[in-house]
């Protein structure tokens, strides 16, 4: 009986992609969702019901409850309990009527929730972001990402919503007084 001739294998390295400077070594897999939607309400509203935990589950209708000892302020941290299991988060950016960021790590993944505002004329436009980085950005982009990036319109519209109304609330206390 004649051997057929083995087959070498080749080993294939990883490729970069081009016009960057990483190594096969450091490529960092990226996973991205967005909604934005432009709003009458006031920036000083949305940022108190981004920064205010306890508005979160109003807001979200995923989060059950989110909670934190101590100030809103970088590197503070607090759990959040949505339809999963409990997380804990870390606030990672803070710029007043601006933008917020939030991060929960994963197993060989971090979860970043990107908050940004941005004034105009026609008011005030409003994106909420989901970014997974790591090496298994793409599987948690596939369990987790999904699935908030699709509730991101209605999170989005109760923030705005609520921001509105909490402004015409306070509106209507300050002439009462």
């Amino acid at each position: 009986m004649a051997r057929l001739p083995r087959r070498r294998r080749q080993r294939r390295r990883a490729r970069c992609p081009r016009n960057t400077n990483a190594s096969a070594r450091s490529i960092r897999m990226t996973w991205y969702g967005e909604h934005t939607l432009t709003t009458t309400a006031a920036a000083e509203a949305i940022w108190y019901r981004w920064t205010t935990l306890s508005t979160w589950s109003e807001d979200d209708p995923e989060c059950q409850w989110a909670r934190m000892d101590g100030p809103v302020v970088v590197g503070a941290t607090g759990t959040l309990k949505s339809k999963g299991p409990k997380s804990t988060f870390t606030f990672t950016e803070l710029e007043p009527n601006r933008r917020m960021v939030f991060e929960i790590k994963l197993p060989l993944a971090t979860l970043r929730l990107p908050h940004n505002m941005i004034e105009s004329a026609d008011g005030v436009t409003l994106t909420h972001a989901v970014e997974i980085t790591g090496p298994l950005a793409g599987l948690w982009g596939a369990l987790v990402g999904r699935g908030v990036v699709r509730g991101l319109p209605e999170v989005v519209a109760n923030v705005a919503t609520n921001a509105l109304e909490q402004g015409s609330l306070r509106t209507t206390q300050r002439k009462e007084h």
